[in-house]
């Protein structure tokens, strides 16, 4: 295995930093969290995301009145700033390099309102086209240094701003206090990330010799994130800085299954951090068994009938590519929603197979998993066994439950945080997959009665894992078993409406079992402390939802002959 060029790609970001080995001392990738939920001691962390510097910024340098002494709005951003000094400290303490967030661009409503003329737009966004914003821009990140001299680097989102946490501020010229609010900073595509990129790699890496971790963080055909020939027309206008990293998820997209590997990796000049996330909302949160270090390292199953021969398909196949610079798990923080988990340990299994991957690549998979469960669960050899075969399944189990083996069309965010939709299955019927469709539905119940089944007969020390593991894997059960009733039952009403003439009582079999499914799920949740919160018949963002759907057709089900009244 040849590490070179990944050391010496990596030697300048470590040099500058006290926490760093010394030079003597092979400087590993960086290994980051998002959260402090993992033991970083252990696992091979030698990062950590400290907090956001959102809104510390009080630009007193331009003008000590913009945010008076003893203000509202003063007192705000100075408790914000202890805040995040604390959590710098924190991660410094536990010899890990400090990171913080930040989104783009976040500015006091008293700046943008002095302003405004001569930093937005017509429409009203903070445009970084304009001389003042980009002079304003370059003030809030020397008072981000100043502030906070500690940091190791900043990481910067463009694609999304979230102000619900930052009352005295404003983003694009949108002064909605919503929780999510989608206003970016990126008015003119590549253009925009560039002049953004000019001032970050100036004030911050050659000036004040700290890093940034840029976030590709855009979706779409035509995407920083997915598109190659995006990526390669921003990243080719700035030159390679070796405090100047790019972050790109590991797949195309969001963290999907049925999403290929991103072909934005490994390309153009720079260094590039890899994001994985641990707990994603689109498949349970960490309620139930769903592992995706195999996955991750060598490739989704489904990528042996997505992707090409010789393609990339997980990090083992970039690992040692001079571009590599690191992994960034999100151990935590996947959606805005439930379900609401009791215990971590599927979301830090996940983690710890990617953090330890990253730290010793000679690992196989199986090795990382089995390790995980002797030494973090104190399995026996034969329990350990079995726990990787449960674990192995889930994923299985998950990708035939709530998406597709088949090749048809379906959206891989019905099922998101603890919202359940009513999934379009119109492309399972146009191409004849409807029978094959079903019969997945309960090969992946099958699978969970397995994986139910094993977790059941595994010893574990810890009475509580044990507890957790067993209860998690009967959410999992009952989760997926309703999903196949709601199949069965969509796919007969769609017959129903569209005049095509059904069996009301094999719907009506359908929706009781439902009813009955949904009853033991509530059981679970009531009588098992360790449960995690349940799932929601509504919508995301208040969009009807499957209960809708199911509501209608109980409605088919009752009228004459099973087909809707006229």
């Amino acid at each position: 295995m040849n590490l070179l060029p990944v050391l010496r790609t990596l030697a300048a970001l470590c040099l500058t930093h006290a926490a760093c080995a010394a030079p003597a001392e092979a400087p590993r990738p960086l290994i980051i969290d998002s959260a402090a939920e993992s033991p970083h001691d252990r696992w091979g962390f030698n990062a950590e995301i400290g907090g956001s510097v959102c809104g510390i910024q009080t630009f007193d340098a331009l003008d000590p009145s913009l945010l008076p002494a003893h203000s509202k709005e003063r007192r705000w951003a100075d408790q914000a700033l202890a805040d995040v000094r604390r959590k710098v400290a924190s991660v410094k303490a536990r010899g890990q390099l400090a990171f913080v967030a930040t989104d783009i661009f976040v500015f006091p409503k008293a700046l943008v309102t002095r302003y405004r003329g001569e930093i937005c737009d017509d429409r009203g966004r903070i445009d970084i086209k304009k001389p003042k914003t980009r002079e304003l821009f370059a003030l809030l990140l020397q008072e981000t240094i100043d502030k906070v001299p500690d940091l190791d680097g900043i990481v910067i989102r463009t694609g999304e701003v979230y102000l619900h946490k930052q009352p005295h501020h404003v983003a694009s010229g949108n002064f909605s206090d919503d929780k999510r609010q989608g206003g970016t900073a990126i008015i003119d595509g590549p253009a925009s990330h560039i002049e953004i990129l000019k001032i970050l790699r100036e004030e911050v890496c050659v000036k004040r010799g700290k890093s940034i971790l840029y976030r590709t963080w855009s979706f779409g055909p035509k995407s920083f994130h997915e598109d190659p020939d995006y990526y390669l027309k921003v990243t080719q206008a700035i030159d390679p800085h070796p405090h100047l990293l790019f972050s790109v998820k590991h797949q195309k997209g969001d963290f999907h299954q049925l999403t290929p590997f991103n072909p934005t990796l490994m390309i153009g000049r720079h260094r590039q951090i890899v994001e994985v996330q641990s707990q994603r909302e689109a498949y349970g949160k960490g309620a139930h068994p769903y592992y995706i270090g195999a996955g991750v390292i060598d490739g989704w199953e489904e990528y042996h009938w997505m992707m090409k021969p010789g393609q990339a398909r997980g990090l083992r196949d970039i690992i040692h590519h001079p571009l590599f610079a690191g992994v960034w798990t999100w151990s935590r923080g996947g959606g805005w929603e439930g379900p609401t988990i009791r215990n971590g340990l599927w979301c830090e299994l996940n983690t710890y197979a990617i953090a330890r991957f990253t730290a010793d690549p000679r690992l196989s998979e199986a090795d990382i998993l089995l390790r995980f469960a002797r030494e973090e669960l104190k399995l026996s050899e034969t329990d350990a066994a079995a726990f990787r075969q449960l674990c192995l399944l889930s994923a299985k189990a998950v990708l035939r439950g709530q998406l597709t083996t088949l090749g048809a069309k379906i959206d891989v965010w019905w099922a998101r945080d603890h919202f359940f939709e009513a999934p379009d299955l119109s492309d399972f019927d146009k191409q004849g997959l409807r029978s094959k469709a079903l019969a997945e539905k309960a090969e992946a119940v099958a699978l969970w009665n397995e994986i139910l089944r094993i977790a059941q007969t595994i010893h574990f020390p810890n009475p509580q894992t044990a507890a957790f593991v067993r209860t998690s894997a009967d959410y999992g059960r009952i989760k997926y078993a309703i999903i196949e009733q709601a199949w069965l039952i969509l796919f007969t009403a769609n017959d129903a409406r569209a005049g095509i003439p059904i069996d009301p009582a094999h719907l009506l079999k359908a929706l009781s079992q439902y009813d009955a499914l949904w009853t033991q799920w509530q059981n679970l949740e009531r009588q098992h402390p360790e449960c995690a919160t349940l799932y929601k018949t509504t919508g995301f963002e208040g969009r009807p939802g499957l209960g809708h759907a199911i509501n209608q057709a109980r409605k088919l089900a009752n009228s004459p002959a099973g087909t809707p009244k006229r």
